[in-house]
């Protein structure tokens, strides 16, 4: 087939049962279409034909990012068509059977687009009866699902004048059909559910959900038999996750989710739960604002009190040097001093020299360490100095809190207009007798910097750890807050929609735990409510009629 109707026909690309599909061209719009034409052995049938026609006006009134596009329905030369959106892709079946089962992430994202498509569907009243992975198309990235094959599609009662499939008949692929379609009994949208679950289940643990071979044995296990637990082939299975494909393969229609909208709802709360920090209203400060500010207050004051404390030494010990180092000088400037005091003091005032004493002090004075020095006799006369102007002059003595030592010298703090200093004062004895005092001036300038250093120093390492604790802090609470929020809103949850959730987790602490503790209490409580539920019928494979499927 070259061409059909205005369609260029340029590959033949896929074959159903009912149906061959080729991929054309459109000249009219210039755009590439997946053309699916029925089969010749079937155009001869009308109600296969008028069936054809259905699967094209079901899904053309479908207008859903997941949902193949029709574009055009017609027939030409006899032979009915449909003319959709061409996918490059592989259909979903191909896929796991080329890469077995999939990460619960990517099944939980597909999931969710293709439990949007079949709630979309079935607000419009329409219900697929064949969601399997065939009809499944994946895109090349693998990111979208795309539904396909409305073929078996049931229009709502209230479409009236359309044909509808006669009751009784089984229509479905029998390996994911829903225990409604086995007994050929009427189906609803909860029927696709059950279908989508097991194709769900079959992403996951990378088996098929129902194994049986020949059609009787399968529709009584699908019928009555549970499916294997899906931990058993895939133990990284969130729970809740595990809890949706329990739920959408339950043998009553009533236990499965009411509709694909509330199924979707399941799958993003599920994703969300699983990638991101669930929001709920916060009631006062946050534990995650409460834990990092106690913390941090507990640590503050810890290292307020331990940082004044070690200064405080630190500072004593810096004094202390300085102290034993003045306590050195004026010594040495005491012994020389003596001895000149000593000659001068029997002598006549105007035969006394003190030249040989402002030589020396004027030479010790030279020493950076020294601020100032003056030797006082025991007159109170400033007989020699580092600064010449004060020789001659009265002597007023330091005043101000003063430490003295054994041989009587007193420290004081002092200011020379140059920053601070240590003022040390020692009397000069010479044979048993005073015959005067030095008084030495030293800077503080190196003490001052070391503790100006030592509490820079101090205040940056307490920085550091505030800022360490409050991180960990930080981080400490929102690992608290986020696992208590989602149990807050799993209770929320749980309210609503009758424990019918689980939480999914793969924590192996206390909160994980916790975690376990309400989905056994889910598990519990959830068949109780459920519990008046009417019990699906007991079936015998003797007494189930089988009628072939004829569609694709």
């Amino acid at each position: 087939m070259d061409r059909l109707g205005r369609y260029r026909i340029e590959a033949r690309i896929g074959e159903g049962a009912m149906a061959d599909v080729f991929r054309a061209h459109d000249p009219d719009i210039g755009r590439v279409v997946a053309i699916k034409v029925l089969k010749p052995d079937y155009r001869r049938d009308p109600e296969l034909g008028a069936r054809f026609l259905r699967e094209a006006r079901a899904a053309g009134a479908l207008n859903h990012p997941n949902i193949a596009t029709i574009y055009d329905v017609g027939e030409a030369d006899g032979v009915p068509y449909i003319a959709m959106e061409l996918i490059e892709g592989r259909p979903l079946d191909m896929v796991l059977q080329a890469q077995g089962r999939m990460p619960f992430e990517r099944v939980l994202a597909l999931g969710a687009q293709l439990a949007d498509a079949l709630s979309w569907a079935h607000a419009q009243g329409v219900v697929h009866r064949d969601v399997k992975p065939s009809n499944i198309l994946l895109s090349s990235d693998g990111k979208t699902a795309k539904l396909l094959d409305f073929g078996v599609a049931r229009i709502g009662e209230s479409d009236g004048h359309l044909a509808r499939t006669q009751a009784g008949q089984m229509i479905g692929t029998p390996r994911y059909m829903s225990p409604e379609q086995a007994l050929g009994l009427p189906v609803d949208p909860r029927s696709d559910l059950f279908s989508l679950g097991a194709v769900l289940y079959e992403m996951v643990t990378g088996k098929v959900a129902f194994d049986a071979t020949g059609l009787a044995t399968l529709a009584l296990q699908i019928a009555q038999a549970k499916v294997a637990p899906v931990e058993r082939s895939a133990a990284d299975c969130p729970p809740g996750l595990r809890q949706i494909i329990d739920k959408l393969l339950a043998k009553k229609p009533d236990q499965r989710f009411a509709d694909g909208a509330q199924l979707l709802q399941a799958l993003r709360r599920e994703s969300a739960a699983l990638t991101t920090e669930d929001s709920v209203t916060r009631r006062g400060l946050s534990l995650r604002f409460k834990l990092p500010l106690a913390l941090v207050s507990i640590t503050l004051i810890a290292l307020v009190l331990s940082i004044s404390t070690i200064l405080t030494r630190q500072q004593h010990a810096l004094e202390h040097m300085a102290i034993a180092s003045g306590e050195t000088i004026a010594t040495f400037v005491t012994k020389n001093a003596a001895v000149s005091l000593a000659d001068n003091a029997g002598l006549p005032p105007d035969q006394q020299d003190w030249t040989p004493l402002q030589a020396f002090v004027a030479a010790a004075s030279q020493d950076g360490g020294v601020r100032g020095i003056a030797v006082v006799d025991a007159g109170g006369t400033i007989r020699a100095a580092s600064d010449g102007r004060r020789v001659g002059q009265r002597y007023a003595a330091p005043t101000g809190e003063q430490r003295l030592d054994a041989g009587g010298l007193a420290v004081t703090n002092a200011a020379d207009g140059k920053g601070g200093a240590l003022r040390f004062v020692r009397p000069i004895r010479y044979a048993g007798a005073d015959f005067g005092s030095v008084d030495i001036l030293l800077p503080r300038t190196s003490l001052d910097a070391a503790m100006a250093n030592a509490r820079t120093l101090m205040i940056a390492l307490a920085s550091i750890i505030m800022l360490v604790v409050l991180a960990i802090g930080y981080m400490s609470g929102a690992m608290v807050v986020r696992p208590l929020r989602r149990l807050e809103q799993s209770f929320d949850e749980a309210r609503a929609h009758g424990f019918a959730l689980r939480i999914s987790h793969r924590r192996r602490d206390e909160i994980g735990a916790l975690f376990d503790g309400f989905n056994r209490l889910a598990a519990e409580i959830e068949p109780r409510l459920h519990g008046t539920a009417t019990e699906a019928p007991a079936l015998d494979a003797t007494c189930i009629q089988i009628v072939p499927k004829r569609a694709a």
